[in-house]
């Protein structure tokens, strides 16, 4: 009896641990990580447009891998480069932090750069032309393995107008003239809607005026309308005998009035022109502005407050034949990108301004320089430079970069790719047990 209840005790002890096993089982995950977050920087599509001219591809750094977007090819390689030409179609550069750049020229025609873009969802054009004058197109480059369908809402000087839905190919661009989106009329933005896929939207503005050459450059986007944005880096009309002239373009894409209060910041001081201090805009059309009374001898920035969200964008016109676009920017945090050898501008705004700008010139040389300033500061190269590093020491600065050469053309210095977190499964004891 003895040996039996021995033995008794012993399988009720191990029948308890295996119980009280399983019921760990379900507990003790409880408190653990179902999954892990690994993060990542997505791809960046460089557009090619074919009537834009000869397009070369900027990228942050070498030995980075790219492929076209061509509808054929689907193989990534990588390349010894960071300038590349574009042949026939777009190409996807793979995950970096840094931004890449897509530069166009045109003989004759001017220049045009825009950050080559990871693609969003839902983005604002404020800017561009479906006048007579009109040859711009929106490229719409889906660097996926499926097909996309988008939705453009165009907006006139007049009203909204009705959606157009259009359907991109797998690993392909299409091209919507400006002028079939809002026929006849020079002042209209746009919503580009992603309902399906990834597509990255590129708006040309390109005119001419029968064999006469009238500019072009990308209109930049926007990614939401907001009740203060900043426009940094714009080109001045310096006096009488200047042939630029500036234009705001806004959009109040709510349903009320929205009143509005452009202050100007530049080497001269902070002002408010002629007649932007109570501006009323109306909804649902594209307001263009002309800045007539604007006179600055540097380059200069922009501040806009608004009782309601808006969206804008700044058009300078040279006089020469060429034009450029400017749009709102993000507060600047660090940014890389490569300026192909060119030697731009770079105009930083806000109350206190310090900012650190590293790189490499063309000739090899290198160079580490801090920038600081009230409401407003400059930095230019004297030669042209490669990759440059652009990182913020304080909160509110807004930055953009101009650009001339053959022409004029603006840039904002804002990051190209944000990180993305995808989560990944991750099996722990109760997984196992289940």
């Amino acid at each position: 009896m003895k040996i039996t209840t021995t033995l008794d005790i012993r399988i009720a002890a191990v029948a308890g641990l295996l119980l009280a096993g399983f019921g760990l089982s379900y507990v003790i995950p409880a408190t653990e990580k179902s999954s892990v977050v690994q993060s990542s920087y997505p791809a960046q599509a460089c557009p090619y447009v074919s009537a834009a001219g000869s397009t070369t591809a900027y990228l942050p750094g070498s030995k980075l891998r790219i492929r076209s977007i061509d509808g054929k090819n689907v193989n990534f390689h990588r390349t010894t480069l960071s300038t590349i030409t574009l042949g026939s179609s777009a190409i996807l550069v793979d995950s970096n932090p840094g931004t890449s750049l897509s530069y166009s020229q045109l003989p004759s025609s001017g220049i045009a750069l825009v950050p080559c873009s990871a693609g969003k969802p839902d983005e604002w054009f404020i800017g561009g032309s479906g006048g007579v004058t009109s040859k711009g197109v929106l490229d719409l480059v889906n660097s996926g393995l499926s097909g996309s369908i988008v939705d453009i809402f165009a907006y006139t000087s007049k009203s909204a107008l009705p959606v157009r839905s259009v359907t991109v190919k797998a690993n392909s661009s299409a091209t919507i003239s400006l002028d079939s989106l809002a026929p006849g009329d020079d002042s209209i933005a746009l919503h580009v809607v992603t309902r399906t896929g990834r597509v990255s939207a590129f708006l040309l503005d390109m005119r001419s005026k029968g064999l006469r050459k009238l500019g072009m450059d990308y209109v930049k986007p926007s990614d939401t309308s907001n009740t203060r944005l900043f426009i940094s880096g714009l080109y001045p009309h310096s006096g009488s005998k200047s042939s630029v002239t500036n234009s705001l373009r806004v959009l109040n894409p709510g349903t009320l009035d929205a009143t509005i209060k452009v202050e100007v910041l530049s080497s001269d001081g902070s002002f408010i022109p002629v007649g932007f201090d109570e501006l009323v805009v109306k909804p649902g059309i594209a307001t263009t502005l002309p800045l007539e009374n604007l006179t600055t001898n540097s380059a200069f920035g922009i501040s806009i407050e608004s009782d309601h969200p808006i969206l804008a964008g700044v058009l300078t016109t040279t006089g020469s034949g060429d034009f450029g676009w400017a749009a709102p920017t993000p507060a600047l945090d660090n940014v890389t990108m490569n300026f192909g050898g060119n030697t731009p501008l770079l105009t930083f705004i806000g109350n206190a301004i310090s900012v650190r700008i590293s790189g490499r010139f063309v000739t090899g040389k290198r160079f580490n320089e801090t920038v600081s300033g009230a409401d407003i500061a400059f930095w230019a190269p004297k030669v042209g430079v490669q990759n440059i590093n652009i990182r913020a020491s304080g909160s509110g600065i807004y930055a953009g970069a101009l650009v001339k050469g053959g022409g004029l053309t603006y840039i904002p210095i804002a990051n190209g790719a944000t990180i993305e977190n995808t989560a990944l499964p991750f099996n722990d004891v109760r997984t196992l047990t289940h």
